[in-house]
């Protein structure tokens, strides 16, 4: 049987999908903390990690496996529109560059 996808039916998402690593898991547990904290207004669901459902789109973030280097896991952002895709993206990102900061001592 042949089958089409007519443009009405089909859902265009984009998508922004990534694999990190962070020290250890109470880094870990501290980024998806702040980042459910940042979006706190949102809709979510944290049985496995953390999915936040916004207007047009969702983000998770889950991991993926743990080793001696730290904790891997995945963050994907799928939008319909473009544009508030890549804020979220940013927005997670940012997070974790303030988390990735917390392991390293300060220096005064």
């Amino acid at each position: 049987m042949n089958q089409e996808i007519s443009p009405i039916n089909a859902k265009v998402y984009y998508e922004l999908a990534n694999i990190e690593s962070i020290p250890n898991k109470a880094l870990y547990k501290t980024f998806i903390n702040w980042v459910s904290g940042e979006f706190e207004l949102f809709l979510q669901d944290n049985l496995d990690g953390l999915q936040i459902f916004f207007p047009g789109g969702y983000c998770y973030i889950t991991g993926t496996e743990s080793n001696h280097d730290g904790i891997g896991f995945k963050i994907m952002v799928r939008s319909k529109y473009k544009q508030k895709g890549i804020q979220i993206n940013n927005q997670v990102y940012a997070i974790l560059g303030h988390v990735i900061k917390l392991k390293r001592p300060s220096i005064y």
